[in-house]
């Protein structure tokens, strides 16, 4: 089986790679990544190693989703005989017009499968640029799901975490190295679901084994829900050195980061942010279970595994 990834310099990019390739034995090449010019060459040779490591060779194309024409010349360069069996789309689907030009690009192609990765923010009940770009990426792949046979799965994962550059906890385990405290909006007891990017990673591979996944969409979390308080709290026991848990009462936090935001207006911190932060994020993965056996472990085990990574 072929596979076109494209996103694979992501942070979730080689963790995929490392669950695509023992899954699909048999072939010595088998992935392709489309990649931009000027590509980190640091994380290119990381994924060639990656690939070696599995005695497979990986194969890399240059392009771009500014057009659909970049998109379909680097399919085209696969060969008729090399189209991908499955495309991998692993850039977050925010960026609206690149799922426009892929799948313009699909169409003329020939590719009748993908797996893309959403997230969970589009249930968030707050309107935003962002959850409203999301979904309108997700309706243009649904609505375009039976052309020439074209069959698709989104998944939707909560916060990701479990590697040094996740954008979530990694930011949070630094911050809390070189500052030694922390700080919790509000009483800290809405719930949060945080998922293992192993068990993100483990579930692309899965969906694509399994013939239950097409044409559906898929939440993906951690194994059980946990309120905001205990999840600092879990990492307070597990990090060697100590730090403060600092509570600041809900008013006063949104009044802080109005000012802020006022005095810094590039920044990305706003106001309704602490609204959303506020919000239960807890979901239930019993389909993604039932169909193809998605079964995430805990918070504790995922964030120490995080912990022991950035020997904190």
């Amino acid at each position: 089986m072929k596979f076109l990834i494209i996103g694979a310099t992501s942070f979730i990019g080689p963790y995929v790679l490392e669950k695509i390739l023992p899954a699909f034995p048999g072939q010595e090449d088998i992935v392709t990544c489309l990649v931009r010019t000027g590509a980190d060459k640091e994380k290119l040779a990381k994924l060639e190693d990656l690939a070696l490591s599995h005695s497979r060779k990986i194969n890399f194309i240059t392009g771009n989703l500014f057009s659909s024409d970049s998109i379909y010349n680097c399919i085209k360069e696969m060969g008729r005989t090399d189209l991908p069996d499955c495309l991998v789309y692993l850039v977050d689907l925010k960026n609206t017009p690149f799922i426009i030009n892929l799948l313009s690009a699909v169409s003329k192609t020939g590719i009748r499968r993908a797996v893309f990765v959403s997230s969970t923010s589009v249930f968030v009940p707050f309107e935003s640029e962002v959850k409203k770009a999301k979904l309108q990426s997700e309706n243009l792949i649904r609505d375009f799901a039976g052309h020439d046979g074209f069959d698709y799965t989104i998944l939707r994962p909560t916060m990701i975490y479990g590697c040094s550059d996740d954008r979530n906890y990694s930011k949070m385990l630094n911050f809390i190295k070189k500052r030694g405290f922390f700080v919790m909006f509000g009483n800290g007891l809405n719930l949060i679901q945080p998922v293992f990017i192993e068990d993100v990673a483990g579930a692309v591979a899965a969906v694509i084994r399994s013939n239950n996944t097409f044409n559906k969409i898929y939440t993906l979390c951690g194994k059980e829900p946990i309120k905001y308080r205990d999840m600092l709290l879990t990492v307070k026991s597990l990090v060697r050195n100590p730090f403060k848990i600092i509570r600041l009462p809900l008013l006063a936090c949104k009044l802080l980061v109005a000012a802020y935001s006022k005095i810094f207006p590039k920044s990305n911190l706003k106001p309704d942010m602490i609204e959303r932060m506020q919000v239960d994020k807890a979901y239930s993965y019993e389909t993604a279970q039932k169909d193809f056996g998605f079964s995430p472990i805990p918070f504790r085990q995922g964030i120490e595994v995080l912990i022991r990574k950035m020997d904190l």
